[in-house]
């Protein structure tokens, strides 16, 4: 598929959302793009809220949404310009620079003006002009966005940075080519090229530690699930080939290159770190301002990765001089301490970087190992300095499991369809575009994949963790924006495989796909409303307060019953009570979290846990018509010991289907290896030569000695023990 083509595409998906929406094609355009920029990290937790109006010197001002990146402090504010089919296919210098500047007057006249007293319409837009007011200093730089269906045929396709005040302000225009690429890419993130000379400095004093070719990449092998096939056998080991180079960094490039890329040089995990526990931390600080020679003796420095290094020789020895897709994967908090202690220093205080430097280890990387790999070095570099497991979480076989369901658990029949239909569920970012971009527009083959997996039941992995935090009555988390949520949904996770991996089945997929269903039909049905229409601000909020009031409410008033999920399984669909039920409850919740409340911001005040403690000792308005749809528990616990019956049963074939894959040769080493370091019980010994004898006794290890050769390996992997003999 060409970008011509892939223009095509998106005019018509965005016709028909437009029309199952009942939105305009610009929101619906936001919307998509949106969620491409989000999947390639490019900003966090977008607020969807639309402003027009004139300044006191009667220039237009406008903006389309706004996201605030907690890892590097920026401000990102966004502005569409839709052209459509009809429009013109090009983005003009002038309609750049008017999109620009509409931008621009909205920022200066809230950072100086009160103009959230007089603004009228949406309320989130409002509170984001109060907020600059009062909030701006906090504001490390701002990040201009105009996103266009077109194509920018501009000579120079890089903008010159602006400033407002004494912030920096980055432009950035995201045209159909651009938005087309990132989808192509296989890593979801845009490359960043960086040239060292542009930073006045001739490289990076550097040098080769290791060159390795064909090397074994992870000690567990994940199943891939191809987009049109049931499932593919898991492939084999990972081979990759890369090089290391030890480098030392001026304190300053590292600054410079943080001012200019910000949270772009993060790796998803570590930016995730970051803004959960983004402080700068004190220690740190107190020796970048003080003590910056003993920098480089007390930090652990950073380690990184790139697709493409470029270096040369000088009189010193070797620099690097050129470093592309740069990703800081350990170190982000030494990173972005250096950048934010001297961005926040006082007025009479100076910061010298001129004799600070970081010790720097870069990997390179082949461009398509990168995607899989630079998580796992993130993970184990960050493993040692106590960043939470959760942070680390795409490649857990919980999400490897709800991949495999939903390519093959088809939905039942609906409105006559002729062909089964899935769920598709995306493990990692930009699966689904990926799978489209594999055939041409128009093609029977694109119609192929759109009919089995429609857009519109695609459940990403941050959906999942929201829907099942909603379910389990945390809308105050869920609220905190993605990060958090997925924190707190993984740590959860985790405890519960660890504890039993047999209750996530197939009856757990289906319930995940039923709270997707009730959660986007609460959307329309929100739209749909009076006072949604006439106010059309914090709509996340009510669905996420809406819908964990209800399950609260099943799960305290009702403790027998539960919400009927096989029925909305079945369905496709939300039945009438209950949609009813949330018709009435919506409105009290937006009623509820816009009233008196602690803290003046409802955005930030539907995050404090204070306010879910307060909605449930609210009185809500409960139909007893939806009540007597709830179903008996025992009905329920039937199915789901029936499918977690099944789980065991699959996970013991899979244990056995290692074993006899492995052969007795692997087993035999494996054996003598823990012998030899005394790691081995006197069961784990009996049991390993039992299944070493397998093929003269003919003797197979039951399910339960099964699954304790295969937990005795996991645990001597840890312990040291090769991947191969």
């Amino acid at each position: 598929m060409n970008v011509s083509e892939y223009r095509k595409l998106i005019h018509e998906d965005i016709e028909l959302a437009t029309h199952a929406n009942s939105n305009s094609v610009k929101e619906e355009f936001l919307s998509y793009a949106i969620g491409i920029l989000i999947n390639g990290e490019e900003f966090d937790d977008f607020v969807d809220c639309h402003y027009e109006g004139i300044t006191r010197r009667n220039g237009n001002m406008a903006f389309d949404g706004y996201a605030m990146d907690e890892a590097d402090g920026s401000c990102c504010v966004f502005i569409v310009d839709y052209h459509g089919e009809l429009g013109e296919d090009s983005v003009k210098s002038e309609e750049i620079n008017v999109a620009f500047k509409k931008l621009r007057h909205f920022i200066d006249e809230a950072t100086n003006h009160e103009i959230y007293i007089d603004m009228k319409g949406n309320e989130q837009a409002i509170e984001f002009a109060r907020d600059l007011y009062y909030d701006s200093e906090s504001i490390t730089k701002y990040r201009f966005y105009l996103i266009t269906d077109a194509f920018n045929r501009q000579r120079a396709k890089t903008i010159k940075d602006d400033t407002i005040g004494n912030k920096t302000v980055e432009l950035n225009v995201w045209d159909i080519e651009r938005l087309y690429e990132l989808v192509k890419s296989s890593i979801q993130k845009e490359s960043v090229e960086i040239k060292l000379s542009e930073f006045g400095m001739v490289g990076i004093p550097c040098v080769k530690a290791v060159d390795y070719n064909n090397v074994i990449a992870d000690i567990d092998v994940i199943p891939q699930y191809d987009e049109i096939e049931e499932i593919t056998e898991k492939k084999p080991a990972n081979l990759v080939s890369y090089s290391s180079y030890l480098a030392v960094v001026p304190g300053q490039l590292l600054n410079d290159l943080y001012l200019e890329y910000g949270s772009k040089l993060l790796e998803g995990n570590v930016r995730s770190f970051l803004s959960v526990r983004g402080k700068v931390n004190k220690s740190i600080q107190s020796t970048i301002k003080n003590y910056p020679e003993m920098f480089f003796a007390y930090n652990n420095g950073i380690a990184a990765t790139a697709t493409e290094i470029e270096t040369t020789m000088t009189a010193d020895g070797p620099v690097i001089t050129r470093i592309k897709d740069l990703q800081i994967v350990n170190g982000g908090q030494t990173t972005a301490s250096i950048a934010n202690t001297v961005l926040k220093a006082k007025k009479n205080e100076t910061v010298d970087l001129s004799s600070l430097y970081v010790p720097m280890k870069i990997s390179v990387l082949e461009h398509s190992a990168a995607e899989h790999i630079i998580p796992k070095i993130s993970e184990y570099s960050n493993s040692q300095n106590k960043v939470d497991a959760s942070d680390f979480f795409s490649n857990h076989p919980f999400h490897i499991r709800m991949e495999g369901y939903s390519r093959k658990t088809a939905i039942p029949s609906i409105n006559g369809n002729q062909f089964q239909q899935y769920w598709f569920y995306e493990r990692t970012r930009g699966q689904y575009n990926q799978g489209k971009m594999k055939f041409r527009a128009g093609s029977s083959q694109l119609k192929q994949y759109s009919n089995k997996y429609p857009e519109k039941q695609v459940i990403t992995m941050l959906d999942l963790a929201k829907y099942m935090e909603i379910y389990q009555g945390a809308p105050d988390v869920v609220s905190r924006g993605k990060q958090k949520m997925l924190q707190a949904f993984a740590e959860q996770i985790k405890k519960e495989w660890q504890k039993s991996d047999e209750q996530f089945n197939t009856f757990y997929y289906r319930r995940v796909v039923a709270l997707a269903i009730i959660y986007k039909r609460t959307d329309e049905l929100i739209k749909q409303s009076s006072w949604y229409k006439e106010k059309r601000s914090y709509k996340a909020n009510v669905i996420a307060y809406t819908l964990s009031l209800i399950f609260y409410y099943i799960h305290t008033r009702h403790k027998g019953y539960e919400l009927d999920f096989n029925r909305i399984w079945n369905a496709q669909g939300v039945y009438e009570e209950l949609e009813d039920q949330i018709v009435i409850l919506s409105k009290e919740v937006y009623e509820f979290i816009t009233g008196p409340r602690e803290t003046e911001n409802v955005t930030e005040w539907c995050k404090k846990e204070a306010c879910w403690q307060r909605a449930k000792t609210y009185a809500w308005t409960f139909n007893d018509q939806f009540a007597y749809t709830l179903i008996s528990k025992t009905e329920e616990k039937i199915e789901e010991k029936e499918e977690k019956s099944k789980r065991k049963l699959a996970n013991e074939v899979d244990a056995l289907k290692e074993i006899f894959a492995r052969g007795s040769e692997y087993w035999i080493q494996m054996l003598q290896w823990g012998i030899d370091r005394r790691l081995l019980s006197e069961k784990e010994i009996s049991i390993l030569k039992m299944t070493i004898n397998i093929n003269m006794t003919g003797r197979i290890p039951t399910d339960k000695q099964a699954k304790v050769v295969m937990q005795s390996r996991e645990r001597l992997i840890k312990e040291g023990m090769p991947l191969q003999f």
